[in-house]
């Protein structure tokens, strides 16, 4: 078990993998995970969650307002299709897997990165790189408290 805490005060305590797959809180979210968790503004608007003007998943039993949402490096699959268009920084090849730089002007750093199998290689190339998303790898966080927001049947439907 592991024990999350910010200035002295218990975030949230478990098992690290469900804490790493379940955080209560964008701190936690923030705290686990090499390479980190990948931070977009977005915003929910009829239970649809959009980052910029895609409407990246279906976000049952969300309220409409601001969000952070949080996808995990490994929640992103080359899709020529995806809605989540994004500018083509840099590839990295480490062998099995190959890791995607990338730029989104809703990401709250500069770059962000997903990793993804190196058969997804052939699938990158120009300028841009589109994806679809892990559902399961996607959070969502209230944009003034910072706090997960539960979805219907636990999680996303993509």
């Amino acid at each position: 078990r592991i024990v999350v805490m910010r200035d002295g005060v218990v975030q949230q305590v478990g098992k690290p993998q469900q804490v790493y797959d379940n955080p209560v809180n964008l701190f936690v979210a923030k705290f686990l995970g090499t390479p980190p968790i990948n931070v977009f503004c977005g915003e929910v608007k009829g239970e649809k969650l959009y980052i910029g003007s895609a409407p990246v998943l279906d976000a049952q039993g969300a309220p409409d307002g601001e969000v952070y949402v949080g996808i995990r490096p490994e929640g992103f699959v080359i899709d020529n299709e995806g809605a989540l268009e994004c500018a083509l920084d840099r590839v990295e090849v480490m062998g099995r897997d190959i890791s995607v730089l990338f730029g989104h002007s809703a990401c709250t750093s500069p770059t962000a990165r997903a990793i993804v199998g190196s058969e997804s290689l052939s699938g990158i190339c120009g300028t841009t790189v589109r994806f679809s998303l892990k559902p399961f790898k996607v959070d969502i966080f209230d944009k003034a408290s910072e706090v997960r927001i539960p979805l219907k049947g636990g999680d996303f439907v993509g």
